[in-house]
């Protein structure tokens, strides 16, 4: 298995400008050989030239519209160009993994579901089969001029031409924060893949400070130190905010764990 990223910087843009996504592309690459993967199996896809402890960037031109589907264009590359011969884990720069994993059963393409039965681009496996799925979903989205993935991918993936290939995957392997809840509750333990935005507050404080109020930290004290590294100013407390919110949505749960008794 391969372990996919993709850096597609826009100069116009601040969230996709140059800065920003180099301190993701570094954090990603550290944390990928930190855990366990061989610079040789990490794959740096970007359209800029990069190179970083033994991971060195392929230049290619990615869409200028889509920048959410970036890897699915990216996959498409890879695929056309027979780079890969096996399977490919694309994920957001902000989907990070928290430990180790081997690659898990899927048939052609394996995705994860938010906390409702809505496929999450954000964390998708990929075999080589399913190149007709790939080019399917990029003929759509230039077609259409889609600047979202997601909503292609979706449609594509519960069709009945192509639903019988798809694998949903156990949520382990990409918690994000929406329906955080939910998605941690059904998860394998540990979370495999946590998704999150270390510089957005109230995400780092979903993962890391228990803002819902669930008294488990999904995040492993190795990743959390890994990316304090690269963001010093992230929170090691509560905001008053969250605090009051992690509590009352105890005080929620123990009264419903009393009346169920």
């Amino acid at each position: 298995m391969k372990n996919l990223l993709v850096a597609n910087v826009r100069k116009k843009d601040k969230r996709y400008k140059f800065e920003k996504i180099e301190i993701l592309v570094k954090a990603q690459i550290e944390n990928s050989i930190e855990v366990g993967w061989k610079p040789s199996n990490i794959i740096l896809l970007a359209n800029f030239d990069y190179e970083f402890m033994g991971v060195k960037a392929t230049n290619i031109s990615l869409n200028e519209f889509c920048f959410t589907g970036s890897k699915t264009f990216a996959v498409e590359w890879l695929f056309d160009n027979k780079i890969v011969d096996g399977p490919v884990w694309a994920h957001d720069l902000d989907a990070w993994q928290n430990v180790w994993f081997d690659c898990p059963e899927f048939m052609d393409v394996g995705a994860t579901f938010y906390s409702r039965p809505k496929f999450n681009g954000g964390s998708v496996f990929w075999r080589p089969s399913a190149i007709d799925i790939m080019k399917e979903a990029v003929r759509v989205i230039n077609e259409k001029s889609e600047n979202k993935e997601e909503p292609t991918l979706n449609k594509l993936f519960k069709s009945d031409k192509y639903k019988d290939r798809v694998t949903i995957l156990n949520e382990s392997y990409n918690v994000g924060c929406s329906g955080f809840v939910p998605r941690y509750n059904r998860s394998i333990k540990p979370i495999r893949v946590c998704h999150f935005h270390p510089y957005n507050r109230i995400a780092w404080e979903t993962h890391t400070l228990d803002r819902n109020g669930i008294d488990e930290i999904p995040v492993t004290r190795r990743l959390e130190n890994l990316l304090r590294r690269y963001y010093p100013k992230l929170a090691t407390e509560l905001q008053p905010d969250g605090k009051a919110k992690a509590d009352n949505l105890r005080k929620i749960r123990l009264k419903k764990l009393r009346e169920e008794q």
